[in-house]
């Protein structure tokens, strides 16, 4: 499945945002434990993106780039729940992943959002909720994110949450 927002301007994100957010509420009150693959160029602006995402569910929450912690957390109201922010950016191979961890996290606590993760590739392939969001810079000002799932055909709640988004969208 797949949903595309064209010729966005920094101040629109909250469009897809919007719809990101919808997806995680319902994914969590079923105890699901969403991951989101971001891709996207230097500067495309996948963290600004984040921060548009978080702050729809975690108003307060101060989100910054990972890039040199390679994860930061964010609480979110009323539950035990957390956003996991991930930066794999500065890992040299997949090996470096083993001592970190982070593998105990996806898909299995909170929210996940995973920025440079084509390292994790093989780690992450066994998860079974995960959604890739491709930010592509058209120009300083506008992007392009396509969100794409073949995972939420197995959840039906998020399913039609994705299928009203299409339908918006049209």
């Amino acid at each position: 499945m797949e949903l595309v927002f064209k010729n966005l301007k920094l101040e629109e994100l909250d469009k897809p945002a919007n719809v990101l957010a919808s997806l995680i509420v319902s994914a969590l009150d079923d105890n699901q434990h969403p991951v989101f693959l971001f891709t996207g160029s230097m500067g495309a602006g996948k963290t600004t993106f984040t921060s548009k995402l978080v702050k729809k569910i975690s108003p307060i929450a101060n989100v910054n780039s990972p890039t040199y912690t390679l994860i930061n957390e964010y609480s979110i109201p009323g539950r035990e729940d957390k956003f996991h922010h991930f930066d794999l950016h500065r890992l040299k191979s997949s090996q470096d992943l083993e001592d970190l961890g982070f593998e105990e996290i996806w898909g299995k606590s909170g929210v996940s959002i995973i920025e440079w993760w084509q390292i994790a590739r093989e780690n992450l392939e066994i998860l079974s909720l995960k959604i890739e969001v491709e930010l592509k810079m058209i120009s300083e000002e506008e992007r392009n994110i396509t969100f794409k799932s073949s995972d939420i055909e197995s959840f039906p709640k998020l399913k039609a949450l994705w299928k009203q988004s299409e339908q918006a969208l049209a």
